[in-house]
């Protein structure tokens, strides 16, 4: 369902939360005043404010259970509010729907907060288009009018820090940012966190906007050479902020000092109840460090972190496996052992079969992508721009088999062509015998590692055979894609690498 409505009420509603409404009801010095006007009575069934008032309400006490990204555009805000708790999920989304009927009918609500206020007033230069999901709502709001924009960008961030804070933000004003404040750096707020997600590197102007919202400490996961022509340590130091760098630049390089490193960081801001902004170019780097402080320092459910993760921006399945595989080993349950076909049970034999059609599922989806650019007339297409669909491609349709089969999946091989696809923590062993046929391991937590092998067909000798045979547009792309290429000098029928899938346990 996608709406395009005029309606602040609406905005108040789908933003993600009750919070809007919730802070409209009530001011600083009334936190439990009635959300109706004066003389007005109603029975608290659906569809009357009665009953709307009660679902925000539970949506405020549930605020633990919630996480919500925010993108900040030149024109507005681009948020999705979600949970994994089917009735909370259910029910932002049923207030989403009561809210669209009250702005139908003209219902307000009473608001005193300015930021609200100001914006019921500018309505009608508010555009939204709204879609709920089956976990919440995503919305974008839009805005021509510079006033209305900087009040959009004003009221989600005043959400973030309802999520963030549950009922105790209802008590506060929301922060006003004015025409010609700098874009605020997007994010992600998880419920019951005070912490920052970052959904990019923010600039110094940004950096000045996280001190002035409290934000004391910052945590950069990238490389220094990532952003050579910009002084991120400067900027905090002249906001009067902390400043940690743990740098690494993908699952390559991922390992237990750094991610000891993270959960250091963040224990460390928390024990001297600092608000922390942790960042990389996009939150795949700060996930993992953050699932491990969550599991293994907080004591929140894997499955509740890794989540939270995934929100963050971790995406790489070769991420989550070296994730797993850490918090396993710090929690002293980590023992993978060889299962061999005549042994399996048959939920294991089960299991085992899922890690092969999501491997069936990438094979097909990568080769049909690689045979259309193959099928394309140069300098586009061809081998050489059959390069750039596994540079480009290859990555996001790992990501996506592994989230519609709920496992992790990847390739590697002893001739690295991409260094992001190394093998996960659990395989090395396995594939320094470089097996030939499908291998299988099982952990004591109930999860399970396949290896599959991948055999080189004659069309792949074209920018995987020998170099001095291959068309110089193809050397070409090699040098300027994968400087480090290994992957060459292979013949047809040759093992390539592996597919590896993880099933983790339940």
């Amino acid at each position: 369902m996608k709406r395009t409505l005029g309606g602040i009420g609406m905005l108040l509603a789908v933003a993600g939360l009750a919070a809007s409404v919730s802070l409209a009801s009530c001011g600083p010095n009334k936190p439990d005043a009635a959300m109706q006007e004066p003389g007005v009575t109603e029975a608290a069934r659906p569809g009357t404010l009665a009953y709307d008032r009660g679902m925000w309400q539970q949506l405020l006490s549930d605020h633990t259970k919630i996480r919500r990204s925010v993108k900040f555009t030149e024109t507005g805000v681009e948020a999705i509010t979600e949970s994994d708790d089917p009735e909370v999920a259910a029910r932002i989304i049923e207030h989403a729907k009561a809210m669209q009927e009250r702005v139908r009918a003209g219902a307000r609500v009473r608001v005193w907060d300015p930021v609200f206020a100001e914006l019921f007033k500018r309505h009608e230069a508010v555009t939204l288009e709204v879609t709920p999901t089956d976990k919440g709502v995503t919305i974008v709001e839009r805005s021509d009018d510079p006033e209305t924009l900087a009040l959009l960008r004003s009221h989600a961030l005043g959400v973030n820090d309802f999520v963030r804070s549950g009922h105790a933000a209802g008590r506060r004003e929301t922060p006003r940012l004015k025409v010609g404040d700098p874009v605020p750096v997007s994010e992600v707020a998880i419920g019951g966190v005070s912490h920052r997600f970052l959904m990019t590197q923010p600039d110094g102007g940004q950096v000045a906007m996280l001190k002035t919202a409290g934000v004391s400490a910052l945590v950069n996961f990238r490389k220094p050479a990532e952003h050579v022509d910009y002084d991120e340590a400067g900027a905090a130091k002249g906001a009067g902020m902390e400043y940690r760098n743990l740098p690494y630049a993908g699952p390559q390089e991922l390992n237990d000092e750094l991610l000891d490193r993270a959960r250091a960081a963040i224990g460390d801001a928390d024990r001297n109840g600092r608000s922390a902004a942790l960042h990389c170019r996009t939150g795949n780097r700060v996930g993992p460090g953050w699932a491990g402080y969550r599991v293994l320092d907080q004591g929140v459910p894997l499955a509740q972190a890794l989540a939270e993760a995934r929100a963050i921006g971790t995406h790489d399945p070769l991420m989550e496996s070296k994730t797993r595989d850490y918090i396993r080993r710090r929690s002293g349950g980590s023992e993978w052992s060889a299962l061999s076909p005549e042994s399996m049970s048959a939920a294991q034999r089960a299991t085992y079969e899922r890690g092969v059609e999501a491997r069936d599922a990438m094979f097909q989806r990568l080769f049909a992508a690689l045979g259309e650019a193959m099928a394309k007339p140069a300098p586009e297409g061809g081998a050489a721009g059959a390069i750039g669909v596994c540079k480009e491609q290859a990555p996001k349709i790992a990501q996506r088999i592994a989230k519609e089969n709920g496992v992790m999946i990847g390739r590697t091989s002893a001739k690295l062509r991409n260094p992001m696809n190394g093998a996960p923590t659990w395989a090395a062993g396995v594939l320094a015998s470089t097996p030939t046929e499908a291998r299988v391991l099982t952990n004591t937590d109930g999860s399970m590692g396949v290896v599959l092998p991948i055999k080189l067909s004659g069309a792949c000798l074209a920018c995987h055979g020998d170099p001095a045979s291959m068309d110089p547009a193809v050397t070409a792309a090699l040098r300027e894609k994968y400087p480090k290429d290994q992957a060459t000098g292979f013949k047809e029928g040759d093992l390539r690498g592996w597919f590896w899938v993880e099933m983790p346990g339940q």
